[in-house]
């Protein structure tokens, strides 16, 4: 079994919002995401993203920071505030010019995005995900 196969295996339960403005880049990391959780949402922007939290349980937000009608950062304090134990995930262009210090984050990744960096992100939280 790849690694992959046993991060989907062990995370089956874990429920992701996906919030990306970008339709191509949405619908390519949706593409990856999906190989390695069941459940996953995505949104179109902060205000949807966080209209979706609302309506459901989500363990896992991966996110975007710069969004119209509402920005990531803005959306992951609003999230924080509904379940302070809901893990976020950022990430964002690494040409932006974000400071990160008043964002509300448990991981942070500039885009593009190294897949085996990601995987390794995803397992330095896996027993999170898989104890909620």
């Amino acid at each position: 079994m790849n690694k992959l196969q046993q991060i989907r295996e062990n995370l089956a339960h874990v429920k992701v919002l996906y919030v990306e403005d970008e339709d191509q880049v949405r619908d390519m990391t949706v593409k990856f995401l999906e190989k390695m959780f069941m459940h996953i949402d995505k949104a179109v922007d902060g205000q949807d993203g966080l209209d979706l939290f609302k309506e459901n349980q989500y363990d896992l937000v991966i996110t975007d920071l710069k969004m119209p009608r509402m920005d990531g950062r803005t959306m992951l304090a609003k999230i924080k505030e509904l379940d302070t134990d809901a893990i976020l995930f950022v990430m964002t262009a690494s040409d932006s010019n974000i400071d990160m210090s008043e964002t509300v984050s448990d991981i942070y990744m500039h885009k593009p995005i190294d897949i085996n960096d990601f995987i390794e992100a995803v397992e330095s939280i896996q027993t999170r995900l898989q104890n909620r």
